[in-house]
């Protein structure tokens, strides 16, 4: 990946990564925020106008390997990711057998997606420390995202050992135990690390998906109206929109799709994605649940126009195969075609495959 498109990255990074303002590097694994700091000449910010000065070169080396780290801290802070990879290079250079440098180029090179890169600066730094928690719980999350997970879980299980109680590593443990399915554990230890940061947005919404795949609709629906009375976030909506449905309470599930998708037959800003198409058919099934006619009419158009006259005709053919015979498969929006999807709709087997954009 180029770094350009590492930095364009970045926003994606941090929709996974738990965010704290007091502490944006946070201790292991991905650095949980870049570019939090203001820098007054935008015009020149790519040209180096707010980088900080250039190392002194007559440092001893240890002292100048301390320095780059900084000089690098203060880059990322700007997200001036290049000029900030240059200095924890320079960092290590100065000083090989730095541990704290080698750990800031390998979370640097990680948050960058330079998985190689970010393998050789950890496993350079658990050649001279094995035991390091930072740099394995670091490695971990790397082992991760190269879907790895029982190599990953053996480093940050060893991480929490020698250092028990870390916020990151415990959320990079329990992503290791989403991946590999057992939501038990997950959920035992981001509630571990809700203890330690009890606001993180991010690890409530984790905790909040993973009991909603776990059935605890009542725990997703306490993690996210938690989030939401501070936070306006689409995944916890969304969270609370399908526990709210899972415990029958359509007309507070209504509402949370309409926070994401709009009112019926307005204009919405919401991307028109298969996941978008999924929420969409979500509503309706709740509006034909309620007898709410009119407003199913508004988002069948929405579908029917999302797919055009090729997503109409499939949804002819899911129509047919679920027992509506009388469904012409002629790609043409009739009155038919809407009695029939309404119908579809109040059925859950049958609604289920319109949800699967049939």
């Amino acid at each position: 990946m180029s770094m350009r498109l590492a930095v364009a990255a970045w926003a994606v990074l941090l929709s996974a990564a738990p965010a704290l303002a007091a502490d944006p590097f946070g201790t292991a694994g991905s650095f949980r925020q870049a570019g939090w700091a203001q820098c007054d000449a935008m015009q020149e910010w790519m040209n180096g106008a707010c980088d900080p000065p250039p190392v002194d070169a007559s440092l001893e080396p240890k002292a100048r390997a301390r320095a780059h780290i900084e000089r690098g801290r203060q880059l990322v802070a700007i997200a001036r990711m290049e000029p900030a990879q240059q200095a924890a290079k320079a960092a290590v250079e100065a000083d090989p057998t730095s541990i704290a440098a080698l750990t800031f180029l390998g979370r640097l090179e990680l948050s960058l997606f330079h998985h190689d890169a970010a393998e050789q600066a950890l496993n350079a730094g658990l050649l001279i420390d094995p035991r390091d928690p930072a740099l394995l719980a670091t490695r971990a999350e790397l082992l991760l995202s190269k879907g790895e997970q029982r190599l990953a879980l053996e480093d940050i299980s060893r991480a929490l050992e020698i250092k028990p109680d870390v916020f990151d590593a415990l959320w990079i443990k329990a992503r290791i135990y989403r991946a590999l399915g057992q939501l038990d554990r997950a959920e035992e230890d981001l509630g571990r690390a809700l203890e330690i940061e009890p606001d993180d947005r991010h690890t409530r919404v984790m905790r909040s998906q993973v009991r909603l795949h776990m059935g605890k609709f009542e725990g997703a629906i306490e993690d996210t109206s938690r989030v939401l009375e501070q936070h306006s976030d689409p995944s916890a909506i969304e969270v609370r929109a399908i526990a709210n449905t899972a415990l029958g309470r359509h007309a507070k599930a209504l509402d949370d799709l309409t926070l994401l998708l709009g009112p019926p037959g307005e204009p919405t800003l919401a991307p028109t994605t298969r996941h978008y198409h999924g929420l969409l058919v979500q509503r309706a099934i709740l509006l034909a649940r309620l007898g709410r006619k009119g407003e199913i009419a508004k988002d069948i158009e929405t579908l029917v126009s999302m797919g055009g006259q090729r997503g109409l005709l499939r949804m002819q053919v899911h129509l047919r195969k679920s027992g509506f015979r009388d469904v012409p498969l002629d790609g043409k929006r009739t009155p038919l075609f809407d009695e029939a999807l309404t119908a579809c709709l109040v059925n859950q087997a049958c609604a289920n495959g319109l949800s699967e954009r049939t």
